[in-house]
């Protein structure tokens, strides 16, 4: 029963990261083509690795798989990461770390730390003692939760939002761009 999880585990980390390079370099690579460079073009090397071991990362890697280190960077990771800190530009799957799970653009992930959690751009979840991202689109648990803009719930002793279409549960819950900015135990908005 294990190795067919195993294996569909796999395949779908494996389709997912196809996709989400397949989605990414195109329009900025036939732009940077249509541009006439007057002098010959810098080329960026990256590297796909299925499993990356290390203490430090590099910015020039893309991970579909695994990747286990100390402070670990990439470009792109589809797969799981387990490490002390992590930074990824983008990341998809599952992050989890003792201290901090950073990602800088977009994370479809469910990001776990026991120390702090943040993206740019968060569909997915996000599991820590502080938890972060500029949109969220999904669920955070931690001691203090905070957003720009939220769309699902926050869960925390404090969770702070500019906007909210949902729902925020804990002893201090505001919502700046509501009617009632301040109110403990819930607070939501229904409304765009």
């Amino acid at each position: 029963m294990k190795k067919p999880i195993v294996a569909l585990f796999a395949c779908l980390t494996l389709a997912a990261g196809a996709f989400a390079q397949q989605q990414e370099g195109a329009p900025a690579e036939q732009q940077a083509a249509d541009a006439a460079p007057a002098q010959p073009e810098r080329v960026e090397t990256r590297t796909i690795e299925p499993v990356w071991f290390a203490l430090q990362g590099d910015e020039t890697i893309d991970i579909v798989g695994l990747r286990l280190s100390a402070w670990g960077k990439c470009q792109n990771l589809t797969g799981l990461d387990l490490s002390i800190g992590g930074e990824a530009v983008n990341a998809y799957g599952l992050q989890i770390a003792l201290v901090r799970n950073k990602v800088i653009d977009r994370a479809g992930a469910l990001q776990i730390a026991i120390g702090a959690n943040s993206a740019g751009e968060l569909t997915g979840m996000q599991v820590g003692l502080i938890n972060e991202a500029i949109v969220g689109k999904g669920l955070q648990v931690g001691l203090v939760n905070s957003t720009n803009d939220m769309r699902g719930v926050q869960i925390g002793l404090i969770n702070n939002t500019d906007a909210i279409y949902g729902y925020q549960i804990g002893l201090i819950n505001i919502i700046r761009s509501s009617a009632v900015s301040f109110f403990p135990i819930l607070n939501f908005t229904l409304e765009d």
